[in-house]
This record gives structure tokens, sequence and C-alpha cells, in this order.
């Protein structure tokens, strides 16, 4: 399901701030040589992004299913001078890009890859995140989430990518799709969660921002 026409999409994105121009290389490389390319967030989602680090100004920031590592510049730049950014991808094969273009960050000697499943890894990395962009695997989402909501500190942010999921939140459930599923409890879950006040932004396939209270 398409939310806009393709000339808003075109509109929009012709009057975003434009990336740096590494990251259309970034971009490229990605759409030569990886699968499923479309994962990549695009610079309209990353200008969001930034916007948002920038005017949190967090610590610790923790991305969850970094993929080529495209969002992590515009997550990182409103990193504190002695702050954190700590990336989880599960795909080994994808840590020479990721590290190839991170290197070209000023951000970059606070930039921490970790490899492997997030589950595992999140117990293991903890800090009082400030920010956190969750584009991991849809169906282990509220299990990220459980383990992340305690150690936000209040006001605290989280953003969920894919919340929309091409507008199947809205459409006849098929009974053998386990990712809209994933993504229909995690949002119920949400909207009902004490802990958290929440908004969903309809940019690309949607983010749920989640502000700790």
């Amino acid at each position: 399901m398409e939310f806009l026409s393709d000339d808003i999409h075109t509109y929009i994105s012709d009057h975003t701030t434009k990336a740096p121009s590494f990251l259309d290389d970034l971009e490229r490389e990605t759409w030569l040589k990886v699968i499923m390319p479309r994962m990549l967030s695009g610079h309209v989602q990353g200008q969001i992004l930034k916007t948002l680090s920038l005017m949190k100004a967090p610590t610790y920031i923790l991305e969850v299913g970094t993929f080529t590592g495209y969002a992590s510049h515009f997550l990182a730049e409103g990193l504190t001078k002695n702050g954190e950014f700590h990336a989880i991808e599960i795909n080994e094969e994808l840590e020479p890009i990721i590290k190839k273009y991170w290197a070209l960050s000023p951000k970059y000697e606070q930039m921490q890859l970790h490899i492997g499943p997030a589950a595992e890894l999140l117990a293991r990395i903890q800090r009082p995140w400030d920010l956190v962009f969750l584009d991991a695997d849809k169906k282990g989402l509220l299990a990220y989430y459980e383990l992340l909501i305690p150690m936000l500190p209040v006001g605290g942010i989280l953003l969920v990518d894919n919340i929309l999921w091409s507008g199947k939140v809205v459409e006849e459930l098929a009974p053998n799709d386990k990712d809209t599923k994933a993504i229909l409890a995690l949002n119920k879950h949400i909207n009902i969660d004490p802990r958290v006040e929440q908004v969903i932004l309809s940019v690309r396939d949607g983010i749920m921002l989640v502000r700790k209270v």
C-alpha cells in the first residue's frame, strides 16, 4: 500500500537536506552488492533521525539492526563529546561495508559495532540509552522492546522502524504472516504500556516514536 504518490515522495526528497556525498556512495554500493537493498533508510528518514539526535544530544545511542550502516551516520550526529554509539547487526558479511563508511564519520572513534544475535548482545551491552533506533527482525521486536525499555532513563527515546509494514497493519491478516502479526502485537503492547507515551510518524514505512515517562 502506497500512502503518498510518487510525485509527493519526490517533492519531499527534493526539499529535504541532502546526505553527505559519501552516503550516496554507500547507497549505490548497497544497491549493487547487498540483498534487499530497500532496507536502507534513505536521506529523508536519515534527516529525521539526525534532527531527533541533535535535539536530544544523547550520551548513549543504540541501533539494533544496522544493515549497511547508513542510518548510523545520522543517529550519531547528536552524540555528546564523550558519548557512545553502539550498533548491533546479525549479518557478519555486512561488517566490511559498515566499517568502510563508518570510517568517514566524524564520530567514528565513538562508534562500536557488535555482530551477533540482538537478544544475546542486548543482555550484555547495557547502558542508560538516551536514544534507540530499533530496526531488527520483526518477530523479535516485542522481546527487544521489553529488554530495552528498562534501560532507558526517563525522557529516553525509542524509535521503531517499519511499524506500518507497507499498510498491512490495517489489512486482513494472512494466517501465515508472522511479521505483520508481530508488528501488530508490538503496536498494541506499546499503546497500553503505562511506562511510555508514543506517536506514529507516517514517514516511509512508519516510525513509532516512544518516549519513556
